[in-house]
C-alpha cells in the first residue's frame, strides 16, 4: 500500500504559473512568505508562450508576406518569394525564448533559495484541505501544503465532441503556432477571433485555408457590420468562408 509522502509546509502555495499566479507568487515572496510555485510546463502562462504573444509574432511574419507579395502595388519591382515556415518558426521560438529567460530571472529576484521559496515543475493534485500531491516532471513527488494557496490554472485547448474527431488528431492553436512546414490546405473548425487569426496568417502564408462555421457570421461575438468586414476581406485574400455549417 502507498502511502502520501509527509508534506513540506509552506507559508503561500501557488498552483499555475500564469499572469495571476505569478505576481502573486513574486508579491508573496518578496514580503518574506516561505513561497512554492507549482507549474506544469509553461514559464509564464500561456500568453508569453503559446498564444497572445507567439500568435501575434507569426501573424506579423504574414502580413510581411503578405506586403512582399503586393509590392508592384508600391511601384516596388522584385522577384519571386519563398516562405520558410521553419524561419517563421524559428523567429517566433527565439521571441518566446527570450521572454522565457525574463520569468526566470525575476523569479530568481523575488523566490529566496535560502528561505526555501521554490519554482516546482509538475501535475499538482489536491489530496487535502490545503495540500497538493505534485507528480514532478522529471520523476518523483512531494506533497505541499500552505496556509494559503492560490488557484491559478488558466486556459486551455479545447476539441469539439464531432465524432472521429479528436482520433484525427487535429491541431489545436498550440500545435498550429509550431509548424515548421506549409500546410497546403488548412481547413479552420470555428469563426470566433483564434481560428480568424490563424486563418489569415497561413493564408498569407501561402496555404489553402477553408473556414467552416456553424454560426451565421464570422466573429459572431462582433457587431454585424465588423463581422460583414472580415468576411469581405477574407473573401478577397481568397480564403474559402463556409458559415451555416455543421461538421457531422
Amino acid at each position: 500500500m502507498n502511502r502520501m509522502n509527509p508534506s513540506e509546509k509552506f507559508d503561500v502555495l501557488v498552483l499555475g504559473g500564469g499572469t495571476a499566479g505569478k505576481l502573486a507568487a513574486w508579491t508573496m515572496a518578496k514580503e518574506g512568505k516561505r513561497t512554492a510555485v507549482v507549474d506544469r510546463k509553461y514559464i509564464g502562462g500561456s500568453c508569453p508562450n503559446v498564444a497572445c504573444l507567439p500568435s501575434k509574432n507569426v501573424i506579423y511574419s504574414a502580413k510581411v508576406a503578405s506586403l512582399v507579395g503586393r509590392h508592384r502595388e508600391f511601384g516596388i519591382e522584385t522577384g519571386p518569394i519563398a516562405i520558410d515556415m521553419a524561419g517563421v518558426y524559428a523567429r517566433k521560438r527565439e521571441m518566446v525564448d527570450g521572454i522565457i529567460r525574463v520569468h526566470l530571472d525575476k523569479y530568481r529576484a523575488a523566490l529566496d533559495k535560502d528561505r526555501g521559496d521554490e519554482l516546482i515543475f509538475g501535475e499538482g493534485t489536491f489530496v487535502a484541505p490545503r495540500t497538493l500531491h505534485v507528480a514532478l516532471r522529471d520523476g518523483g513527488e512531494r506533497t505541499l501544503a500552505a496556509e494559503r494557496v492560490f488557484v491559478n490554472l488558466g486556459s486551455r485547448a479545447t476539441i469539439p465532441g464531432t465524432p472521429g474527431l479528436r482520433e484525427a488528431r487535429p491541431l489545436t492553436h498550440i500545435e498550429a503556432l509550431d509548424l515548421q512546414r506549409r500546410p497546403g490546405h488548412l481547413i479552420v473548425l470555428g469563426g470566433g477571433y483564434v481560428g480568424l487569426e490563424l486563418s489569415q496568417a497561413l493564408r498569407r502564408l501561402g496555404s489553402r485555408v477553408t473556414v467552416v462555421s456553424r454560426d451565421t457570421r464570422l466573429a459572431s461575438n462582433e457587431d454585424a457590420d465588423v463581422s460583414e468586414a472580415v468576411l469581405q476581406l477574407f473573401r478577397d485574400e481568397g480564403i474559402d468562408v463556409l458559415l451555416r455549417t455543421h461538421v457531422l
